[in-house]
């Protein structure tokens, strides 16, 4: 019992424990934070995702950190973190700064951990951070152009089905006169940011060349590009021709997320095909390195 209490009493001394409890204390935090919000499940999902890559990424790396900081930096470190201990218990609305409680936070962690000039050992840890926690709902009230390219596709899915239809802009009339109106936030933007983070996840976590840092992110534009261009189509038959309980179960319900989710299996399938590929390519490098 003594030497139980006295290994506890040492692990209690090392910097590694305290650092290791103020970064679960800031993703707990953040994750009551967006549960408060009212979030939908899918980016509650994402920032999870985002905390495990991040603990993985620091634990693979413990042996190589150098945990030591200077006093500037400690009080920067410690700053930015009070800062973000009291944004997060006087929040009275969920505005832009909210999305970067997480960025700030880790800013102030790192500082304190390691000191401004390590701060590059930690880039991939920061990067992602910051590309979760760009604010979606900002960038999409301010990309419009994205809705006319939607209608336009989903015009040419319901040609090709058949469908009595003409278009206006960014409005698909049904031959019955009822009309759907392809809005900034049904464009696609909601299903393409998402992917793009998880691009991000997926190019710092796995080896890839160069051209698969270009595909990757192109082909999570483009399928959730296609899957929200099928999702439009069919909620303009739906609007048409089934009741509107049906419509809004499918447009704004729980049958909505079917749409994001079969966006990410896709992406996913994509990625891991593309994982796939990297170990034979690079066996086979080493075997004509031995010949």
């Amino acid at each position: 019992m003594k030497v139980f209490s006295q290994n506890g009493w040492r692990s209690l001394q090392q910097p590694q424990f305290w650092l290791m409890a103020i970064a679960s204390g800031i993703a707990t935090i953040h994750a009551s934070l967006i549960w408060r919000s009212n979030a939908d499940s899918n980016q509650f999902i994402l920032n999870l995702l985002c905390w495990l890559a991040v603990a993985i990424l620091i634990w693979e790396k413990r042996h190589k950190l150098i945990l030591q900081s200077d006093i500037v930096s400690s009080f920067l470190g410690f700053s930015l973190l009070g800062f973000v201990l009291l944004r997060s218990l006087w929040m009275t609305s969920f505005d832009n700064l909210f999305h970067f409680i997480p960025f700030i936070a880790a800013i102030g962690l790192v500082l304190l951990a390691s000191g401004a000039n390590r701060l590059h050992h930690y880039w991939q840890e920061i990067l992602i951070i910051f590309a979760f926690s760009i604010p979606v709902e900002l960038l999409i009230n301010r990309i419009g152009i994205l809705a006319l390219y939607t209608a336009n596709f989903a015009s040419l899915i319901l040609t090709y089905l058949g469908v009595e239809f003409y278009r206006e802009g960014v409005n698909i009339v049904l031959a019955n006169g009822k009309a759907v109106e392809v809005a900034a936030g049904c464009s696609g933007w909601e299903s393409i940011f998402p992917l793009l983070k998880l691009s991000v996840l997926f190019l710092i976590m796995f080896p890839t060349k160069t051209i698969q840092k270009i595909l990757v992110p192109l082909a999570a534009v483009a399928i959730a590009f296609v899957v929200n261009g099928v999702r439009v189509a069919i909620l303009a038959i739906l609007h048409a021709y089934t009741a509107e309980a049906t419509f809004k179960y499918w447009h704004v319900g729980t049958g909505s997320q079917v749409f994001f989710l079969t966006s990410t299996l896709l992406f996913g399938g994509f990625c891991y095909l593309t994982s796939k590929r990297l170990p034979s390519e690079h066996s086979d490098k080493r075997e004509l390195s031995e010949l």
